[in-house]
């Protein structure tokens, strides 16, 4: 599995991530090519910089735009009507739906009613963008972050005076490790916490992996510290491949909570939008069952499934948005066939899906369902007809790759 960690020590903003991913890399003609499908004006500037004697690439967006204030419901329309991939979609949709539920509480409104100042404008969403699409042209899988250098002091936006970190940023790193080492100045942007709060997998120490790359992103002030973002990527050491092989049977996703609520008193029609939030706040699995509760009562119990390092922002979104006043929380082990993700070709062009092995062995192959509704859209076909389809081809390339595995 192609692994990425981020080293924060000063930090981390949106053009540093580009600076990072290209340093490591990725063609600036490749992330621009992938960024006009956005249809807005934009140019991206590559430069190299010294911070204290090291060599790191300097990324900028360039646009020519007044300072302008966005919705959510204008950047989604930015999006949505790209030619982006679907997923590349979802996960950028998912870093501005982050941002935009931090600024509602801190400023005490609604998602719909909150408008995006610095984050709203392009070069901001260029570097979200950029960072979902980038990350993607590398082939990353997984995203693992150090503790965060998150900085001291007062700067003023678009509010006035604010302490720092910046408000939204402390919200958005809800349950993630941060420090700061006296360094008064910005050294975490709202884009880089919303961007790395939503993609990266666990917060720590570098994992176990088999560096094949390493890149500098340049900050734009020079400090007392290197003002610089380092990213290593490589293989996962601990699942380690072996000629497109697997020889473990099993990986233990660390230390799982399931948070158990009744509830008996809401609205059913609300369960679909606290799903959703509740994946974005890094749920793993939601779910809902009836049973018969006191007094015969019908109720519905909303069970989650979560890491337990997302345990705070999910607890409190289920108290935020639910109309219980009480959970249920318990501790257990869970254990997954190793997977890989892979592109098959069909007459409908390519569709990712899903290898699931059990040692050596192949255990399962699922076409990936939000590619298949998207064709079935595209050619207005059954979804049943694109699936069929799918395994079909992933049948046939499974069985010619992986064959030599038996």
């Amino acid at each position: 599995m192609k692994i990425a960690y981020f080293q924060c020590a000063a930090g981390i903003s949106g053009d540093m991530i580009l600076g990072a991913l290209v340093d490591a890399g990725l063609k600036l003609e490749d992330l621009k090519a992938e960024l006009v499908k956005l249809n807005i004006p934009f140019d991206l500037e590559e430069k190299k910089v010294m911070k204290q004697e090291i060599c790191c690439t300097k990324v900028n967006a360039i646009v020519k735009e007044e300072h302008v204030h966005r919705h959510l419901s204008d950047i989604a329309v930015i999006v949505e009507s790209s030619q982006l991939g679907l997923k590349v979609k979802e996960k950028i949709m998912k870093i501005f739906t982050r941002l935009a539920q931090a600024e509602a509480k801190i400023h005490n409104t609604t998602i719909e009613s909150i408008h995006f100042h610095e984050v709203g404008a392009l070069d901001s969403i260029v570097d979200i963008c950029g960072a979902v699409i980038g990350l993607n042209l590398l082939n990353i899988e997984r995203v693992y972050c150090s503790p965060i250098h998150v900085g001291t002091g007062f700067a003023k936006c678009a509010h006035g005076i604010i302490p720092l970190p910046a408000p939204a940023v402390v919200e958005l790193l809800h349950g993630i490790k941060v420090y700061s080492n006296g360094i008064e100045n910005e050294l975490v942007t709202p884009t880089g916490a919303a961007i790395i709060s939503t993609i990266c997998s666990d917060f720590g120490e570098i994992p176990l992996m088999n560096i094949q790359n390493c890149g500098y992103g340049a900050g734009t002030r020079d400090l007392d510290i290197p003002n610089l973002l380092r990213i290593c990527i490589g293989d996962s050491a601990a699942e380690d491949e072996k000629a497109n092989c697997h020889s473990k049977q099993l990986t233990e996703e660390g230390e799982a909570v399931k948070i158990e609520v009744n509830i008996d008193d809401m609205n059913p029609q609300f369960y679909e939008y606290i799903t959703e939030k509740l994946f974005s706040q890094g749920a793993k699995d939601v779910y809902v069952q009836t049973a018969f509760t006191k007094k015969n009562r019908i109720a519905s119990i909303l069970n989650v499934n979560a890491q337990k390092k997302d345990l705070d922002r999910v607890l409190k979104t289920i108290f935020e948005e639910t109309t219980t006043i009480g959970v249920k929380v318990f501790n257990f082990h869970k254990y997954m066939l190793y997977y890989k993700m892979e592109k098959v070709s069909t007459d409908l062009g390519e569709i990712s899906i899903k290898i699931a092995f059990y040692g050596d062995e192949i255990s399962n192959i699922s076409p990936e369902y939000g590619e298949c509704c998207a064709k079935a859209k595209e050619y207005n076909i059954p979804i049943k007809k694109v699936y069929d389809m799918v395994k079909l081809s992933a049948d046939s390339y499974v069985k010619q790759k992986y064959n030599k595995c038996k």
